[in-house]
């Protein structure tokens, strides 16, 4: 086999950045050490880049797309956002930080961009269920607002031929117990625990080794 690197980059909010956990618990840290691993003994070269930023929509990654993924030209790249575009702030009178109009052409614009700076696979992810089922502004919980949400990424990920990762169906229906157990405690409710993390870990994993499998053959490829 002959030499070669691929770049991955973990685009997103605070779950892909694995806000309030140690990094190495994070699932971005926990799938690069398992990666890494199983090329260890190959000339094949991973480069793992975490780009989540806590507390973000699809608009400011859009607006830091060019910093974060562009100048990289990553060979592949993860794409998670939505849990901040639906919520909705006192501050905005009851509407979403971002409409689903706006969620989706964002969403576009990052895939198409990602693909034109080189970017061979991309994965999209949709948001797990959560614990915050309080009624916001707009009238409506959290977790209603998410479930629409994830609607239009599976959309996104149908009309761009982007790969689907849907986190959402993968951890299935689940009791409150459980959700107890893989979401930080009251009052977050949403972040992913050391359990959560594990188990996001284990969903994507799939998903990021074909992506690795698919390019490594490519790029070493006669």
């Amino acid at each position: 086999m002959k030499p070669c690197a691929v770049t991955i980059v973990f685009f997103g909010d605070s779950i892909t950045e694995g806000q309030h956990v140690d990094s190495s618990r994070r699932w971005t840290d926990l799938l690069a050490d398992r990666l890494n691993r199983r090329y260890l003994d190959t000339p094949v070269g991973l480069n793992f880049l975490n780009k989540g930023i806590s507390g973000e929509t699809s608009r400011q990654g859009l607006e830091r797309f060019a910093r974060d993924v562009q100048q990289i030209s990553p060979d592949i790249m993860t794409l998670e956002f939505g849990l901040n575009d639906c919520n909705c702030w006192i501050s905005d009178r009851g509407h979403p930080r971002n409409s689903l109009a706006s969620y989706r052409a964002n969403l576009f614009e990052i895939i198409e961009r990602a693909r034109l700076f080189g970017a061979q696979k991309v994965i999209v992810q949709t948001n797990h269920e959560t614990l915050k089922r309080k009624i916001m502004l707009s009238g409506e919980s959290l977790e209603t607002a998410r479930k629409r949400y994830n609607n239009t990424m599976r959309q996104v990920a149908a009309d761009t031929g982007a790969t689907l990762c849907d986190i959402e169906k993968a951890f299935g229906p689940m009791t409150e117990a459980e959700l107890e157990e893989i979401l930080l405690p009251y009052p977050d409710h949403l972040h992913l625990s050391i359990a959560g993390h594990v188990r996001y870990a284990g969903i994507i994993q799939s998903y990021l080794e074909r992506a690795i499998e698919q390019i490594v053959q490519e790029k070493t490829r006669g």
